[in-house]
């Protein structure tokens, strides 16, 4: 009994672990971009309303590149309208810490966005 209880936990524990999103699967890269690394993500909830951090590094050579958030909310879909793309100058070996606050308290969620800035 006790065998089938602790395998019942670990599968649980497995499944929890694989519902969370990867960094990679939370950011969307368009253009050149492959030279910043995405080195952290974190949120929480603030005063009712979600504030990201994402933490970039550039491993290349000085690079101006742009980024907006996605906020979602619970049911998966967007809450808001596409953010304007801001841009950010990352010298070679910076590490730059982005912030976003949610538009609205109906973002659960985010996704970063990364584009070469044209």
């Amino acid at each position: 009994m006790k065998k089938h209880l602790l395998s019942l936990l670990a599968a649980f524990a497995l499944i929890a672990c694989s519902s969370t999103p990867s960094m990679k699967d939370m950011t969307l890269r368009t253009g050149d971009t492959d030279s910043i690394q995405v080195t952290d993500m974190r949120s929480l909830m603030r005063n009712g309303v979600l504030t990201a951090q994402v933490t970039i590094q550039n491993e290349s050579k000085s690079n101006l590149v742009a980024y907006r958030f996605k906020w979602i909310g619970k049911n998966g879909m967007t809450v808001t309208d596409e953010e304007a793309w801001k841009p950010v100058t990352v010298g070679k070996g910076q590490t730059t810490v982005i912030m976003g606050i949610a538009p609205t308290p109906d973002a659960s969620d985010f996704r970063f966005e990364l584009n070469q800035y044209k």
